[in-house]
């Protein structure tokens, strides 16, 4: 019997790689026997994961769309790992499984990354729904729908167009929607994230002391990134042998949460620790002064990344067998792990 084929976005991310260096190594079954392919940039990257077994396809970027769902009707599965604002790419996959369903009978699988900014509230410029949890066993894709129409945030459309076509074309469509995600990535590529904790290492080394917005009382759910990588495995093994209900369509990932005051105060701590920062105490600034130094001035995205809560429970996540292994631990441990590589990147760039 043939093997069952994957395509893998992102193989040479973050977030993708580690998703990748984790199928690579799994033991469930269904895993262990696809073929998998990786959509990369550059050839050096394809030679590397040659070496690991990984087909690679080489694309210029995400407006390829003829490409993508070309490439994508040769896979019984697509795992989309980078830009979920980018919802073209999204539909041209999804088109490209069913084109494959249409000449096999099989249906396509078709796995999105979102971000669960998506049910974000602003406390600053107050477009503040209250302090909420939201579970991935509620149907979070109606709440999109709903706050979609009232605040359009190309996120959440991108989750809509996902849904929406998947049920048209037949494809069975699944979203992750991470937090903050942690920790030192285990791809072959990448090991450190563009997300929200280097951003603000950045920040600190260029002003000379740990920031905060506002107050800080703003919280983020977060997770290590392996145990996000755990989690689309996990998705993927249950869908493929039909384990996930249809209706399920958004899975969120967490093993905790902090404020933006906590997370300040550690990068402070460690920065300090490590002779980088002169003083160990956050200072707090204004979300203009941030959204400044980091978001070229855009005050909404600055507070969306930097200020606003987002808490999450990944309940569906666990029901269907994700079980994190991270801790607390690794949590207070990713400052000082992660703010080394951010003044080992600053250096060499400087040095160039």
């Amino acid at each position: 019997m043939t093997a069952q084929k994957l395509l893998l976005t992102g193989g040479a991310g973050y977030i993708g790689g580690t998703v990748l260096a984790q199928l690579l190594k799994s033991s469930f079954p269904e895993i262990k026997s696809l073929s998998i392919s990786a959509l990369v940039r550059h050839q050096s990257q394809a030679d590397v994961l040659a070496e690991k077994g990984v087909n690679s396809i080489l694309f210029k970027n995400l407006d390829e769309t003829t490409l993508l769902q070309q490439t994508a009707a040769e896979h019984d599965v697509v795992v989309h790992v980078v830009d979920g604002f980018h919802g073209a790419s999204a539909e041209a996959f999804i088109r490209g499984l069913s084109e494959r369903k249409e000449r096999t009978g099989k249906p396509g699988i078709y796995i999105h990354t979102s971000g669960a900014s998506n049910i974000a509230s602003f406390p600053i410029s107050k477009q503040y729904r209250g302090t909420r949890v939201f579970s991935d066993k509620e149907d979070i894709l109606g709440y999109e729908k709903a706050r979609n129409a009232e605040e359009p945030y190309a996120n959440r459309s991108v989750d809509l167009l996902v849904a929406e076509s998947g049920e048209r074309l037949g494809v069975d469509t699944y979203s992750v929607s991470p937090p903050l995600v942690f920790g030192i990535g285990v791809g072959f590529f990448k090991a450190l994230s563009a997300g929200q904790l280097p951003m603000l290492m950045h920040s600190a080394l260029a002003s000379g002391h740990s920031q905060y917005v506002g107050e800080g009382t703003g919280r983020w759910s977060h997770v290590h990134v392996q145990d996000l990588a755990a989690l689309y495995e996990v998705i993927l093994a249950k869908a493929l042998i039909g384990e996930i209900s249809r209706d399920r369509r958004i899975f969120f990932a967490e093993t905790g949460r902090s404020s933006f005051l906590d997370v300040a105060q550690s990068i402070g701590k460690v920065g300090h620790e490590l002779g980088v920062l002169e003083s160990a105490e956050p200072a707090s600034v204004s979300l203009e002064q941030i959204a400044r130094q980091v978001f070229q001035g855009q005050v909404q995205w600055a507070e969306m990344v930097l200020a606003s809560e987002t808490l999450v429970s990944a309940d569906l996540a666990r029901e269907i067998g994700w079980k994190p292994v991270k801790t607390e631990n690794d949590w207070e441990a990713t400052f000082l792990h992660e703010f080394k590589l951010v003044i080992q990147a600053t250096t060499q760039k400087d040095s160039k």
